[in-house]
């Protein structure tokens, strides 16, 4: 059990002070002067019946014994001693916030002050994380977690709740402009194609990055030096989610780019790969206005009546009117 195994390997101990509670929902701990623990880090605290109450870091605060910044200023000769030490020397501790994920027996009881607190390891973290209840058939790998003491995990979603019956959806989310959602959603979907190679499966992208995703079947050619190193640790991390880091077949990707007024693709780019262009005829799209404007209020029904007059010249081959000008009278 892991309170034998790691008994020497504990990172610090619960604590609960009047002021500042454990709760069912979070709980602080003091952490060894020598160790390391960042925002983020899974851990693993001792609870009652021999389980264990598993924790995402918040926070890490540093607290000394000043009762306030003006005793640390006054302890250094009011401020005029910054190149020699201080005349009083502070004691401090790093102290823990962690927010409670899961236990191992379903106890949320708050933990108990002193109780040992250890990192923990992958296969607790899948239990934390509930990992551990999606069968191997159905996971797909979703990333990699990097703990401050160097333990990695993979995380790993249930394809039933990203493909169906179950909800067949994902959020990504982040900050806008930087292209890390939609390389986190091109890495999402190679993860699911490499996974079930023999599933019918077909991805449809539409592409609002200029020419970003018109070259998906590509390799990647490292540059320079920089980026071979870069591209052999990518490459690493790919292997130990159990993937391969490679374009998409050749054969399998069919691009197809909007058509424009000179003939040519609406597409940024010069050197575009193979394509098909495609164009909407206006005939087909016309009732299409309806579901375009089906959210704007129209009590009197004025809108519906343009919207029916555009459809009816258009299906009737009507000859349009003349061009409005400012000024003329109608």
């Amino acid at each position: 059990m892991m309170k034998n195994e790691q008994k020497h390997n504990s990172i610090g101990r619960a604590s609960a002070t009047e002021g500042e509670p454990n709760s069912a929902e979070r709980f602080r701990f003091w952490i060894k002067p020598e160790e390391l623990v960042n925002p983020f880090d899974i851990v693993a605290a001792e609870h009652d019946k021999d389980s264990f109450t598993y924790g995402l870091v918040t926070n890490v605060h540093y607290i000394t014994d000043a009762v306030g910044h003006l005793a640390n200023f006054i302890s250094n000769n009011f401020g005029e001693t910054l190149d020699e030490e201080p005349q009083t020397q502070r004691r401090g501790a790093n102290i823990a916030e962690a927010s409670v994920l899961s236990n191992s027996k379903d106890i949320y009881m708050p933990i108990r002050n002193e109780r040992r607190i250890y990192f923990a390891a992958e296969d607790k973290i899948h239990e934390a994380l509930g990992i551990e209840n999606i069968p191997d058939e159905r996971r797909v790998p979703a990333g990699l977690i990097k703990m401050s003491n160097g333990e990695q995990a993979v995380a790993y979603l249930d394809r039933d709740f990203v493909l169906g019956p179950e909800a067949g959806h994902v959020n990504i989310s982040g900050i806008s402009g930087l292209a890390t959602k939609t390389s986190y959603a091109m890495f999402l979907i190679q993860a699911i194609l490499q996974t079930n190679p023999n599933a019918d499966i077909a991805t449809i992208l539409l592409n609002v990055k200029y020419d970003d995703l018109l070259h998906i079947h590509e390799p990647r050619l490292p540059r320079s030096d920089k980026e071979k190193k870069e591209f052999q640790e990518d490459e690493k991390l790919w292997e130990r989610l159990g993937l391969k880091l490679e374009p998409w077949p050749k054969d399998c990707v069919h691009y197809l780019l909007p058509l424009s007024k000179t003939g040519k693709p609406n597409s940024f780019g010069e050197d575009l790969p193979l394509h098909q262009i495609y164009a909407y005829a206006l005939r087909e799209s016309a009732r299409k206005l309806v579901i375009l404007f089906s959210d704007i209020p129209d009590p009197s029904d004025t809108l519906s009546s343009v919207i029916g007059e555009i459809i009816s010249g258009i299906e009737g081959n009507e000859k349009p009117g003349k061009p409005y000008k400012p000024g003329m009278i109608y």
